[in-house]
């Protein structure tokens, strides 16, 4: 058997020998062509990721390479048309310089979109794999089994694609006629018949490489059939949800939601929801594809499988609106599917500046985020409106926001969000001129807006943090502010760390760099996630003053009172194991306990083990507080995975509308989190104050349910409570308006939980609104869910939209504000300010 296949592989027509020293120079020709094609290939992807457009350049150049080579050929008599596939080595290392110029071509003009990465994998192994069949008596018997499995790969893989392209085959005729560009659609078409020839030269008299081939064919379409299983089933469930939401007497939440918290999270499902979104799908009819039919600021993909299965099967019957708000739900794609004015194609972020101020003996922080936007659109006009999305810190608020307008920073002004968004919205849709915007978010989050950025220059802004650190047991941890935007996979960052002195940063890593004065550096590559810690330190009892109030911090201990609920409710869902429902279910025995599955339901021996076992494959809930009876005396029992909508997504739902309309009369009712993953819907209820919350470990809840305790709300008018930091900032009058060496974060801080409290439940009501509400978040320049930072490019501009600066406010939070110590040039000055003040006050008196 060995004795026949190497006389099948050392034929007349292909032999490779010393003999025939030009062919086989011809075949290193293309091997060098391939390489250097290839590495053309991944710097023009290099360039498209960071958003470089119009390198058609590079597309002629993989075209002169491959159509260079096949010229060669036919001039040495290595390519004949009526006997294509004779000298098979030489015409593979064509086709495959050919599916390399095609997809160069195809990001010129674009037929499908890019492919997905598995796919991309996949077609590289078979163009080694038909390399390898080149150069076959080169390598190792066992990589020619090998070769012959990719190849049986690639005759899948080719095959759809020349089905894929059938349609364009009579443009691809006319198309021949400019330079020949037509013809690389006919590239598919062509390997597969060179793979199915190339294959049988191979595994003729050898049955194990005809094995391998045909396990080669049989494994992709297991896969694709697979998944088309399972993209039916998928379907199918999802189908058969929206059904059983139809028939639901009370339809509370809309349906959309419904199929978000029973769908599975697996790639299958994420694919069915992302088809017309990001996978291109196919359409009714064979013979044409259907683009994406809304961009949700992804990148759009070509997925075969997804084609296939859309080609097969019926979609689902969501909308589009609908398939955005599971995806923002369940994938953490809000960022993606925020509201864009212009685009943002061409952006990236090109460098990162991050200043922190560390306040141990106050346990809080000041950052200043510092970002400068570039446009990579060659064309000089271009403007393009940058999106960001920023995750704060539990407790974190905006408190600055400037823009760099001809070269010099404009700091922003801060008004209510409506006003704020006429402005934003009238100038840069309308006028097209320079404005940007911070809006607040649910789920520690805020929305900042740049626009224009143009190729001329990078554009800057600057956003400013004020942030509660975390008590870790005898540490205090600080935690970076990351970003969604335009990507800063290429960025640089500079991280300046400021503390009080030197020993304090003795811990930090060896990359910062000591500066002196406690100041440490560090540059390099962009890090979005990073944190760092120092040793707790004692809390200051040195205030800020402002206005007649002044504002102090102090250390915050729970207290607990009596409590016994009469009722226990139990938001189940699957982050909960059964360890911990059959816990706290038998420490509870005896009172009544209630679960939420379209209506409360009081959990019985016989409906017990079926409930919970159907609630637990809920992917998350909204528990409905309207629906709690005697709140007083209940107790509500949950966890989560940090995943799950915003109320905002729900503000036209029935449910939405009877929550608003409890929440306005009821007081808040006792809720316990297991862990510390809470989803953006319990964030919000909690920052609001509506509920009286606590969490803990399961063992935790226990004792207090023994105990018949539960912690006491130590908030009021004038305290609130920062429970991360462990501290809590009180508010009194005073008669002393000089200001001491406090920071005024103290003072922010306060504001802003503050307002979040007198917002309450009124933040369900439509249009709300009040002065005092909006003049305190101004008198301490917090961005909140009433009032938000903007900066326009002309005072005309402020006083057309009715925004006012506040003389009689903190203004915005800036580093040398914020009680820093002086850096060595700034104590200089004060020093030769003081002297000036001293001559001038004793030169009466001596001279």
């Amino acid at each position: 058997m060995q004795v026949d296949l190497e006389t099948a592989l050392t034929e007349k027509s292909t032999q490779i020998s010393p003999q025939n020293p030009h062919r086989k120079s011809l075949l290193l020709a293309g091997l060098i062509c391939i390489l250097l094609s290839f590495g053309l290939f991944l710097f023009q992807e290099q360039q498209l990721q960071n958003g470089q457009q119009g390198q058609g350049g590079i597309f002629m150049l993989q075209y002169a390479l491959a159509g260079g080579y096949f010229l060669v050929l036919v001039f040495n008599k290595l390519f004949k048309f009526k006997k294509s596939f004779q000298y098979l080595e030489y015409l593979m290392l064509f086709l495959v310089l050919g599916l390399i110029s095609d997809f160069a071509l195809n990001r010129q003009i674009r037929i499908f979109y890019p492919s997905v990465d598995w796919f991309s994998a996949w077609l590289v192994l078979v163009s080694l794999g038909m390399i390898g069949f080149s150069f076959r008596q080169l390598i190792p018997r066992a990589l020619n089994f090998v070769v012959i499995f990719l190849l049986g790969t690639g005759l899948v893989a080719f095959g759809y694609f020349a089905f894929y392209l059938a349609p364009f085959y009579l443009i691809g005729l006319v198309g021949a006629l400019m330079l020949g560009l037509g013809l690389h659609v006919f590239i598919p078409v062509c390997a597969v018949f060179a793979l199915v020839t190339a294959a049988r030269r191979m595994y003729k008299h050898d049955l194990a490489l005809q094995r391998t081939f045909l396990a080669g064919i049989l494994l992709p379409l297991l896969a694709a059939i697979t998944f088309l299983v399972l993209w039916y089933q998928g379907s199918t469930h999802i189908n058969q949800t929206l059904n059983h939401y139809q028939t639901q007497d009370q339809q509370d939440l809309p349906k959309w939601l419904v199929v978000a918290q029973k769908i599975p999270v697996t790639p299958v499902y994420e694919r069915i929801i992302k088809s017309d979104l990001v996978y291109q799908t196919a359409s009714e009819r064979f013979d044409m594809f259907d683009l994406p039919t809304r961009n949700f600021d992804e990148t759009l993909q070509h997925d075969p499988l997804v084609v296939m299965a859309t080609r097969f099967f019926q979609k689902p019957e969501l909308q589009t609106e609908e398939r955005i708000k599971i995806l923002e739900s369940m994938y953490d794609a809000r960022h993606l599917a925020l509201d864009r004015l212009w685009s943002g194609q061409h952006l990236t972020t090109s460098n990162v500046i991050t200043q922190a101020q560390i306040f141990p003996e106050y346990r809080m922080s000041y950052t200043e985020k510092i970002l400068n936007v570039h446009n990579s659109m060659p064309v000089e006009w271009s403007q393009e409106e940058a999106i960001y999305t920023f995750h704060l810190p539990v407790g974190s608020v905006v408190t600055s926001l400037s823009l760099w307008i001809n070269g010099k920073e404009e700091k922003g002004y801060l008004t209510t969000q409506s006003k704020a968004d006429s402005a934003y919205n009238t100038i840069v849709g309308v006028e097209v001129r320079d404005p940007s915007v911070v809006h607040w978010q649910e789920g520690n989050t805020v929305s900042v807006r740049v626009f224009p950025c143009t190729p001329q220059e990078n554009r800057q802004f600057k956003l400013g943090i004020t942030s509660p650190l975390k008590v870790l047991g005898n540490q205090l941890q600080y935690q970076n502010i990351y970003f969604d935007g335009p990507s800063a996979s290429q960025a640089t960052e500079t991280t300046v760390i400021r503390l009080p002195n030197d020993a304090i940063g003795r811990n930090l890593p060896s990359e910062y760099k000591v500066k002196g004065n406690g100041r440490y550096e560090r540059f390099g590559e962009y890090q979005p996630d990073w944190r760092l810690q120092f040793p707790v330190s004692p809390i200051s009892p040195v205030s800020f003053n402002f206005r007649g109030n002044q504002y102090h911090m102090q250390a915050h201990v729970k207290k607990y009172s009596d409590f016994t609920p009469t009722r226990i409710y139990l938001d189940i869902n699957k982050a909960w194991t059964q360890e911990e429902i059959a816990t706290i279910v038998e420490v509870v025995k005896g009172k009544p306990v209630y679960v939420f599955q379209d209506s409360m339901i009081k959990l019985t021996n016989l409906n017990k083990e079926a409930l919970l076992a159907s609630l637990r494959t809920s992917n998350f809930t909204l528990f409905p507080l309207h629906l709690v009876k005697d709140p007083e005396n209940a107790l509500i029992i949950s966890k989560g995975n940090g995943v799950s909508p915003n109320l905002q997504d729900i503000k036209e739902s029935r449910f939405s509308a009877l929550f608003s309309k409890s929440a306005l009369n009821q007081q808040p009712v006792r809720f316990f989190h297991l862990g510390q993953d809470l989803t953006p819907y319990i964030k919000t209820l909690k920052e609001l104050r509506l509920l009286r919350y606590d969490q803990g470990t399961t063992d935790e809840i226990v004792h207090l349910l023994k105990r018949q305790k539960f912690v006491l709300d130590q908030t009021d008018a004038n305290t609130v409570v920062l429970g991360a930091s462990g501290t809590q900032i009180k508010r009194t009058e005073t008669s002393i308006n000089s200001q001491t060496t406090a920071p005024d974060h103290l003072m922010r801080l306060f504001a802003y939980n503050h307002l979040l409290h007198q917002i309450g439940p009124n933040y369900f009501k439509k249009g709300y609104l009040e002065e005092n509400l909006i003049a305190e978040a101004a008198q301490a320049n917090v961005v909140s869910p009433l009032s938000s930072l903007v900066v326009l490019e002309k005072q005309e501009d402020y006083e057309r939209f009715g925004i006012e600066e506040n003389k009689d406010a903190l203004g915005n939070a800036t580093m040398k504000s914020s009680g820093a110590v002086p850096e060595p040039h700034e104590w200089a000055l004060i020093i030769l300010v003081v002297l000036v003040v001293f001559y001038t006050a004793i030169k009466p008196r001596f001279f």
